[in-house]
């Protein structure tokens, strides 16, 4: 291969890298408490921007949050949201780093309606990069959407590696209820890479469709209480 040919290669290579959804990503995977309560709580980095979801482990719904905007340096925080997607309560972090080298985070936890304010502290359990897991292999990484009775799970052994399975975990117990698995490699999207649509009076949960990957979709049969690939 000629000296053209492989800068040709190498360009083409690094501008593929840059268009990817999840480039210079990562997630932190704590456990931990807010007050008493115990929670799961994940953070994605993607481009120096911070996004985050966590559940009360008695709950199992994920909560999503946002990056707020605090007028005071060197502070970070974030916007708990309500189900129709308005600030609900702020989470202060007093530090504002989320990597492996980052294993414990302190903060406040204040609710907006009522003012009550609770501290928060999480211990790093799990962090991925492009580069692999720590600690090293295969980690189930949180989906933001949720069905009423289950919340699920996209096993990985990197950020970005390419989604084979699906775990359909029960509210109820925390137990796995089903293991999906894709066709073909699906996309990965983070805690975003499972959608629950329900369409005509049926709940689906779909990945998503790319130039680089094709979309599942898996339908809930409720005489067999279980969910069924819609595809095939």
């Amino acid at each position: 291969m000629g000296r053209l040919r492989r800068w040709q290669v190498w360009l083409a290579g690094l501008v593929l890298l840059a268009a990817s959804p999840l480039s210079m990503a990562g997630h932190a995977v704590y456990t931990g408490r807010i007050g008493g309560n115990p929670i799961t709580f994940v953070v994605e980095s993607r481009n120096s921007v911070q996004r985050a979801i966590y559940f009360y482990n008695r709950h199992r719904t994920p909560i999503q949050l946002k990056p707020a905007f605090l007028f005071r340096p060197y502070e970070f925080g974030m916007d708990e949201l309500d189900t129709v997607g308005l600030p609900a309560a702020r989470l202060r972090f007093d530090q504002a780093s989320f990597s492996r080298w980052t294993p414990r985070l302190t903060g406040t936890w204040t609710d907006y309606r009522s003012g009550r304010s609770l501290p928060f502290e999480l211990e790093l359990l799990v962090y991925l990069d492009s580069d692999g897991a720590w600690p090293a292999g295969t980690h189930p990484l949180l989906q933001a959407a949720s069905s009423d009775r289950f919340y699920f799970q996209v096993p990985i052994e990197r950020d970005g590696a390419a989604v084979r399975t699906i775990e359909v975990m029960d509210k109820s117990n925390g137990a796995r209820w089903q293991t999906l698995e894709l066709a073909e490699p699906g996309c990965n999207r983070g805690t975003a890479t499972v959608q629950v649509v329900v369409e005509r009076g049926l709940t689906q949960l779909r990945t998503a469709q790319s130039a680089y990957c094709n979309a599942a979709v898996f339908q809930w049969n409720a005489a067999k209480d279980r969910f069924e690939d819609a595809l095939r």
